[in-house]
Parts: C-alpha cells; sequence; structure tokens
C-alpha cells in the first residue's frame, strides 16, 4: 500500500510538471483507483465520482468499463497502474456478479450459478404470485354463488327456488373461461420477454434492454387492446359456441307437479357477456402488467409482483363483498371487483417496470459519458444519449425487431394452443362417458392445474438462470475452438479445456439442481393431490358415486402431476436455449399422440387420464434426451477435437 501511494504520489506530480502530456483520462483513472480504496488510503472519497468539478454516481459495473478502456493506454504515466487497474477489475467483476453493490441490485440481476436457497426462494414466490389467480376465481365463486342468487330472488319476478343463483353461476363459467383463456395465449410474449431479457444480460447489452421493453410493451398493449375489441364486438358469437346449444337448459318442476325442461340460454349469455365485457376493458393494461410481471421476475425482483399480489387479492375480496354482497349486482360486481383488482396490481408491475427502465437508461449514459468522453467526438455522444432519452417506454417495433420477436414468440404462441387444445380435448372426450364422469374431470383437472403451478414456476426459474450461463458457455467454446485451432499441432492437452470445464460444469450443476427439486415437487405434489382426491372427495360434492370415481382415477391424476415438474423444467431448459424448432416439433408429436389415445383407444373415463400420463411421458423423454445432448456437446466435441489431432498425428 506505501509503494501505492508512492506511485500515486509521483504520477501526481508528473501531471503538476508535465500538465500537457497528462491526459484528462488519467486525472480520472486515478480518481476511481482511490475511490476503490478510500477505506486502504484513508481517504474519504465517497461512491460519486468528482469528473471536471461536477458530481456524478457512478457503479461498479461503470467503473470496471473504464478500468478496462484505460488500462490499455500506452501512456508511460500509466505502466506503473496497468497491473493495480487489472486487479481492481476483477473485483468489481466479482462485486458485481455477487450483488454486491446495493444501488444496482434492481437493473444488475444475478448472472451465474444459482444457489439451492436462491432457487427455492424465487420459484416459491413465482408460484405464490401465480397460485392467486385460480384462488381469486374461487373466491369470485363463491360470492356470486352465496349472495348473487339471494339477492335476485328478492328482486326477481321467478317462482323458481335459487334459479336466479344457477344463471349467475352458469354465466360465469363461460365468461371466465373466456376471459382467462384469452389472457393465458398473450403469455407468448411474456415468455418471449423473459428470454429476450435474459440474453441481454448476459451480454450485458443495456441498450438491448431498454428497446427489448419497450418494444414488448408496446405489443402488449397491441394485443390486449385486440383482444378487447374482439370481445366487446364477437364476444356473444364467443361465448355461444362454449356454451353450446343445449347447454343452457335446466329440468324444474311446475307448480302443478309437472317436470318441464327450461332454456335458460339467453339470460346466460346476457350475464355472461356483460362479466366479459367489464373484465376486458382492462385486458390492455392486464396484458401489459403480465409483460411487466415477467420482466421483473426476470430481473429476480419477487417482491414488486408478490405485492401486487398481495394488493389484488384485498381489493377483490373486499370488491366481491361491496358490489356482490351489498350492491346486489352479480356476475357484473364481480367483474367490476376483478377489473378494479386488475387495474391496481398491474399498476404496481407496470409503474416498476418504467423505474427499472429509466435506471438503464441512466446506467447507459452513465458508462458512454465516463468511457467515451476523450474517444468519442462531443456531438455524436450528445446524439446517442439524446437517443436514449427519447426512447419512450410504450413504443412500437420497426420491422426487423418486430419479426425478431415473432421468431421467439411465434412457437411459443404455438406450445400454447398445443396445451389449450389438447386438455380441451380431454374435457370433449370424457362429454362421451356421462355427467357423472364430466363432473369428476372437472374436480380433477382443478386439482391438476393448481399443482401445475409448481411445474410451471421450476420453468420459469430454467427460463431466467439459465441462458447467462448458456451464453457464457458459448463465449468459452469460441474461446477453445480458436485455441485448438492455434494449437493444431501441439502434442500436448489443449489449454482450452480447464477453461470450459467451468462453465458447463456451471451448466449442467444449475441443471442438476433443478432436476433434483423438480424430483422432490413431483413426490409432494403427487402424493398431497391424491390424497385430496382420495380422502377429501366430500369437499367438493356429496355424491357417492362421483366420489368413488375419483378415488379410482387418483393415482393417474398423480402419476401425470409426479411426471409434470421434471417435464416443465426440461421445457423451460429447451426454451432457454431458443431451441424452438424441436419444441414446436415436439409438441407436434404429442398433441398427436394424445389426440390418437382420445380418439382411437379411450373406451373409459380412466383412459382419458391415462392419455394425459402418455402425453406427459412423450414430452419428458424428448425434452430429456435433447437437453442432455446439449449441455454435453460442448465437452464431447472437445474430446472429438482432442481424439481426431492425436489421431492424425500418430498416422
Amino acid at each position: 500500500m506505501i509503494a501505492l501511494i508512492r506511485r500515486l504520489q509521483n504520477v501526481g506530480r508528473m501531471s503538476r510538471s508535465q500538465s500537457l502530456k497528462m491526459p484528462s483520462t488519467g486525472i480520472v483513472l486515478l480518481l476511481i483507483l482511490a475511490s476503490n480504496n478510500h477505506a486502504v488510503l484513508g481517504l474519504s472519497i465517497p461512491r460519486s465520482r468528482r469528473v471536471c468539478g461536477i458530481t456524478r454516481q457512478c457503479s461498479p459495473r461503470i467503473a470496471c468499463s473504464l478500468q478496462l478502456k484505460h488500462s490499455s493506454l500506452n501512456s508511460p504515466s500509466f505502466s506503473q497502474t496497468n497491473l493495480f487497474a487489472q486487479h481492481e477489475n476483477a473485483k468489481n467483476e466479482q462485486c458485481i456478479q455477487e450483488g454486491f453493490d446495493e444501488s444496482t441490485k434492481s437493473t444488475a440481476p444475478f448472472v451465474g450459478l444459482p444457489s439451492y436457497r436462491r432457487i427455492i426462494f424465487f420459484v416459491a414466490t413465482t408460484v405464490l404470485i401465480w397460485v392467486s389467480e385460480p384462488l381469486l376465481s374461487l373466491v369470485d365463486s363463491a360470492m356470486v354463488g352465496r349472495y348473487a342468487g339471494k339477492a335476485m330472488e328478492a328482486t326477481g319476478p321467478t317462482s323458481v327456488p335459487n334459479l336466479s343463483s344457477v344463471i349467475q353461476l352458469a354465466a360465469l363459467g363461460p365468461a371466465t373461461m373466456l376471459c382467462d383463456s384469452s389472457i393465458y395465449l398473450t403469455l407468448f410474449i411474456a415468455m418471449a420477454t423473459t428470454n429476450k431479457l435474459a440474453r441481454a444480460f448476459a451480454r450485458e447489452d443495456v441498450d438491448d434492454q431498454i428497446t427489448t421493453l419497450s418494444h414488448v410493451m408496446g405489443v402488449s398493449l397491441s394485443v390486449g387492446t385486440l383482444i378487447t375489441v374482439l370481445i366487446f364486438f364477437r364476444g356473444h358469437g364467443l361465448l355461444s359456441s362454449i356454451v353450446g346449444p343445449t347447454g343452457a337448459t335446466v329440468l324444474v318442476e311446475s307448480a302443478k307437479g309437472a317436470k318441464e325442461v327450461v332454456d335458460l340460454t339467453p339470460e346466460v349469455l346476457r350475464a355472461a357477456l356483460g362479466y366479459s365485457r367489464i373484465r376486458s376493458a382492462v385486458f390492455p393494461l392486464a396484458v401489459m402488467g403480465l409483460t411487466a410481471q415477467s420482466a421483473l421476475l426476470c430481473v429476480q425482483d419477487t417482491k414488486t409482483p408478490a405485492l401486487a399480489v398481495m394488493v389484488a387479492s384485498v381489493v377483490n375480496i373486499f370488491g366481491d363483498y361491496l358490489f356482490v354482497a351489498k350492491m346486489k349486482w352479480g356476475v357484473r360486481g364481480a367483474a367490476l371487483a376483478t377489473s378494479l383488482a386488475s387495474v391496481l396490481s398491474n399498476g404496481i408491475l407496470i409503474r416498476k417496470s418504467w423505474k427499472i427502465m429509466n435506471g438503464w437508461k441512466s446506467d447507459s449514459q452513465d458508462t458512454k459519458n465516463f468511457a467515451l468522453e476523450e474517444e468519442t467526438d462531443q456531438s455524436a455522444l450528445k446524439d446517442q444519449a439524446l437517443g436514449r432519452k427519447t426512447t419512450r417506454f410504450v413504443s412500437f417495433p420497426d420491422r426487423r425487431s418486430l419479426v425478431s420477436l415473432l421468431k421467439l414468440a411465434g412457437p411459443m404462441f404455438f406450445v400454447l394452443i398445443g396445451k389449450t387444445m389438447g386438455y380441451s380435448a380431454m374435457t370433449i372426450r370424457t362429454g362421451y362417458f356421462g355427467m357423472v364422469s364430466l363432473a369428476c374431470h372437472n374436480v380433477l383437472m382443478r386439482i391438476f392445474f393448481f399443482y401445475c403451478t409448481f411445474g410451471d414456476g421450476l420453468s420459469h426459474a430454467a427460463q431466467t438462470f439459465l441462458p447467462g450461463l448458456l451464453y457464457r458457455k458459448s463465449l468459452q467454446q469460441d474461446k477453445v475452438t480458436k485455441v485448438e485451432y492455434a494449437s493444431k499441432t501441439a502434442t500436448s492437452q489443449p489449454s482450452g479445456e480447464s477453461s470450459i470445464t467451468g462453465d458447463d460444469k456451471n451448466a449442467r450443476t444449475f441443471l442438476k439442481r433443478l432436476l433434483l427439486l423438480s424430483f422432490v415437487v413431483g413426490c409432494v405434489n403427487s402424493n398431497t393431490a391424491r390424497f385430496i382426491a382420495n380422502h377429501a372427495g366430500r369437499a367438493f360434492t356429496n355424491d357417492a358415486s362421483l366420489v368413488s370415481l375419483m378415488s379410482h382415477v387418483s393415482p393417474l391424476m398423480g402419476l401425470a402431476l409426479l411426471i409434470h415438474p421434471v417435464t416443465m423444467t426440461l421445457e423451460g431448459s429447451i426454451i432457454a436455449g431458443r431451441d424452438l424448432q424441436f419444441l414446436v416439433g415436439t409438441y407436434v408429436a404429442s398433441i398427436a399422440v394424445l389426440m390418437v389415445k382420445l380418439k382411437f383407444f379411450c373406451f373409459d373415463f380412466a383412459a382419458v387420464w391415462k392419455a394425459l400420463v402418455l402425453f406427459q411421458l412423450v414430452r419428458i423423454f424428448q425434452f430429456g434426451g435433447r437437453v442432455w445432448r446439449r449441455t454435453a456437446s460442448s465437452k464431447m466435441q472437445l474430446r472429438k477435437t482432442a481424439g481426431a489431432e492425436s489421431s492424425g498425428n500418430s498416422g
């Protein structure tokens, strides 16, 4: 340290005696070096750097880039400090990877091998966020079923007991199916957002982060508006196709004791259309909020989505009680409560994303201002800074950016369509085996979808953490290829093998950790779901035949849930590696197998769930083989190259 102080003093005296030879960048570097070691040198220099009399905030990433830029200068004044700058550069890089600087945690996510604790916390928070939606739907159904019927009985002219409650609940089914399915199909935007942002974080490309978030917000606004217009003007036809020609008929007993069939289709469609239009009015904000939530999870900000879920839950429950129980508005009141909750929660998510984008803009501008101050023309620098400042939070991509986004989002949209078609085909096939089987299937599917959120959380973890590891692996593989080409005549072992082993090991270790957690989650989900179906069937129905059928089919549901988390983890790994053609091909084959099984080899209700187990098995074998080959390819390629060289040398 004493020698370092003397060197700094010598450089300072040199700068005073030879002011014309000392560039201004040298002063900047000295200030950075001194500020990074102010505790050791006994100096009192704050985190902000004073450059030309102006105090500016500078993160370790900017300091790291400055040291990389200036350590390569050939000036004699810097020959004594180059080694120290490189040492501090490595130190700052380690601090950035470990998330040392609290001020940059929100805009500089963790890129590296996550621990079990980090993975579990991320997955648990993600599951908590996603599981809130089905729980809030249950609250809507309970409120409407309990209070809407009583309200309409008191004001309506009907003489049939609880018929108004039946109308309200019957309208809530197709309406929520239309609204929830519409939002579910927009998940391809959120999935593309996660993949593109994760790649940008791995490259540390701030400009790409800004443009990606801005473009996906514009696409989300457009898609949400399109869905709103579609439901407003074509909602009646869509709901009619869901309800069907005889889906809203009921057998009632008249005052004279005669039984007659009453067609309630017009009343059900009227109530369902009112609910759907109120819900769809906020769909542009809802789709943008879903994309913003994906961006926040990608930067590993789990607190803001959790806060949004908490706000949505409180507002929705209070709104249901106010509008349905007190004000007697029925399904329209439930839709209004859900819409208000959506506005507030999505507003929180979008506002936080806007703040993060502003942080990215500030980091990018500071980096350019410091690193390019002497090497870039000032007018060009101002133009670049002005261009970044004018990047709006919501913008529409140009043709090239849109094509790039569609290449990534299109296959994901196909995957979502395939899953929807498969689960719908199961429900349609179950209808052939009677009303009891259909009711049992609906209950089991609700349980199955509830536990599917755990697999979705694991898939999202793979899409968030794995791209950075794969990107580093590709960089190291390129380095090894160059080293192998340069030293192909050497008889010793290639020097690049040790450098690639670390990154390959990190990617493979992360997958092993995630797959182990997936297997544990699958075992827990399988056993708890079977316990619910076997011992808690009375909580869903009092029909003894329905409870018995649930217990009979529960082993197949448990087996499907055992496989599902591992399957979704592997699917998330495929998406993280952007192996989208293989993903689409796998779903084409899987859906084809499922459809053939349901069409030609399904003779009872249990066979429907056997088809679901087969669907899971086809996916897990295809995904597993592909992921193993992709993660082990670099090591295998290295061995093949070494073997080819050794055989060539021996020949």
